[in-house]
């Protein structure tokens, strides 16, 4: 990053960055033009100019004198100007057509102020610069700083809030979420650097300093500002980036970067990276707690049209509350974390989120209590599950990459072709998670068209007779496996996966034909069941299926003996 100039080195785009209006404009002598400042003057008269100014002053037209300026008129006395030469002129408001197609045939530059600022302020903030350059830069960052938090609180939002800052500076400038995803970039109009290639490098999560990784620790960070070099082939001369995270209460929630010539980043950039930053992070927290009160209020409707306690003319009038498209048919995933010390909910969500971002099939998502996810997406037709399932997919592997030590357990089902049938299919996903997690298919999403007998079972799990029933009939075999440490149960599994093929069977359990034998024996002794027999067969694998349901703590428990 270059060191500042001195006072005697300011030039045009100085004056423009740091002491104009900031909407101020450049017209005639070129963007790039480099021509420097040696003193302002306020001219009185368009006779004489040069008993009034030295060569290089830069030449404040007051509004009066200005209403008197045409092209007609005024093209012996600008062309005058232009060779003697000044800086530039600073004019008020608009110019006629002709006067600017003048200004710039003889490459002389204009800067355009807004017309209800007044001749003082442009003099007092040019003379500061001219003066003392540190000075005026803060100055300045301080109005910036107040600029973008005035276009937050009027809601322009994050790209009209990179547009300033970009012109300002001059560079490019991108604000990232805590993903790396850009909310908003603006390139200046000169630029020549691959836009996709810079586009890339940004979201390279190791491009960023090794603090800036880890949110809550940026957050606690006591620099504010990171310098790198981006490693963007090609790029002639290397780009430099000021960085600086988007803090909102304890963690960074985004990333505002500055980027041009390495050797051309000043303090006014950083200035602009700071309080960019800080701007910035208003209008995130302001973002997130508008979301989130539309959230609250979308999972209230969302959780009393799933329990069925809302008539159906309070579904009608609430229904915009979701801003969703609610006349599609849907598919509904229900999805969860399994096992103790796993991460939040919150954070599950973050990562739907990111998928979604790049999914072709627009979905709601929302936290049903503290329990697990519910997704509700929407799909093509009403022959369409497959988008869901490639969601599901697709969530599997996210969750995999993000928390490779944590297991989730989800159910799917669908199609729900009108918001009246959500409450209906919404139970089946909730089903075939819970039975997922019973029988241990974890990490995908069970589809409750997919389960079968367990449908059936599982609403009858619970009755007194048939626990009685699975107690009786398979009762034995886990309490020996209990008291023995011995694998009944598990070999009775494995003869019905293999449909009574006792060759296969005892090749899965990795033990001798004799052995699997000589089990099969002790099965049918402790059951009192004769397994060449169809009904006692059923029997049999009934009650295995019927005790796989039941939740693990009660599995762990072996059933008392029946009398």
């Amino acid at each position: 990053m270059r060191a500042d100039s001195s006072p005697a080195e300011i030039n045009i785009g100085d004056v423009l960055r740091l002491a104009l209006p900031i909407d101020a404009t450049l017209i005639g002598g070129g963007v790039e033009a480099r021509r420097y400042v040696n003193w302002i003057a306020i001219l009185t008269t368009w006779e004489d100019f040069d008993s009034q100014v030295e060569p290089n002053d830069l030449v404040i037209i007051p509004p009066q004198l200005q209403a008197k300026l045409n092209a007609d008129d005024a093209e012996p006395t600008m062309r005058a100007m232009a060779d003697y030469p000044v800086a530039g002129l600073v004019c008020f408001g608009r110019l006629e057509e002709g006067t600017m197609r003048l200004a710039e045939s003889l490459n002389l530059t204009i800067l355009i102020v807004p017309d209800q600022t007044s001749v003082r302020e442009i003099h007092q903030a040019v003379s500061l610069l001219l003066l003392d350059r540190q000075a005026a830069t803060s100055e300045r960052a301080t109005q910036l700083y107040r600029q973008l938090s005035a276009m937050s609180r009027e809601g322009q939002g994050l790209a009209a809030m990179t547009e300033v800052m970009s012109k300002l500076t001059g560079n490019i400038v991108a604000i990232q979420d805590k993903r790396l995803e850009i909310q908003a970039i603006s390139w200046p109009s000169n630029t020549t650097i691959n836009r996709e290639a810079l586009t890339q490098a940004l979201q390279q999560r190791d491009t960023l300093p090794p603090v800036l990784r880890n949110r809550k620790a940026a957050a606690k960070s006591r620099q504010s500002i990171w310098q790198q070099l981006l490693p963007l082939d090609n790029a002639s001369p290397s780009l430099g980036r000021l960085l600086s995270p988007i803090i909102s209460g304890d963690r960074a929630r985004g990333y505002l970067s500055v980027i041009g010539p390495a050797s051309e980043l000043d303090m006014f950039d950083s200035l602009t990276v700071e309080h960019g930053a800080a701007a910035c992070a208003l209008e995130m927290a302001k973002t997130k707690a508008v979301n989130e009160a539309k959230k609250s209020l979308r999972g209230d409707f969302l959780e009393g049209l799933l329990a069925g306690t809302l008539p159906r003319k309070e579904i009608e009038r609430l229904e915009g509350r979701l801003d969703h498209n609610t006349k599609e048919p849907h598919a509904i995933m229900v999805v969860g974390w399994m096992g103790d010390n796993s991460p939040s909910l919150r954070r599950m969500e973050t990562s739907v989120h990111w998928v979604l971002s790049n999914h072709p099939r627009p979905a709601l998502v929302h936290i049903f209590g503290t329990q697990y996810l519910v997704i509700f997406q929407a799909l093509k037709n009403p022959d369409d599950m497959d988008s869901a399932h490639q969601l599901g997919r697709r969530i599997h592997e996210q969750i995999g990459l993000e928390f490779p030590e944590s297991t989730i357990v989800g159910g799917i089902s669908g199609p729900a072709k009108t918001l009246a049938d959500w409450p209906t299919t919404y139970d089946q996903a909730l089903q075939a998670m819970q039975l997922g997690e019973r029988l241990k298919l974890t990490n995908q999403f069970v589809e409750f068209s997919s389960l079968g007998i367990y449908r059936l079972l599982y609403d009858l799990e619970e009755l007194p007779e048939v626990r009685q029933f699975t107690d009786e009939t398979i009762g034995p075999l886990i309490e020996y496996d209990a008291q023995n440490r011995g694998s009944l149960v598990k070999t009775v599994e494995a003869y019905f996966d293999h449909h009574g093929n006792i060759s296969q069977t005892a090749e899965s359990l990795f033990v001798h034909r004799n052995t699997l034998l000589y089990r099969m024996e002790r099965i049918e002794e402790l059951t009192g069941m004769n397994l060449d027999q169809a009904n006692m067969r059923l029997a049999l694998h009934l009650s295995l299926k019927l005790w796989q349901l039941r939740p693990e703590a009660d599995r762990r428990q072996a059933p008392s003996s029946p009398l």
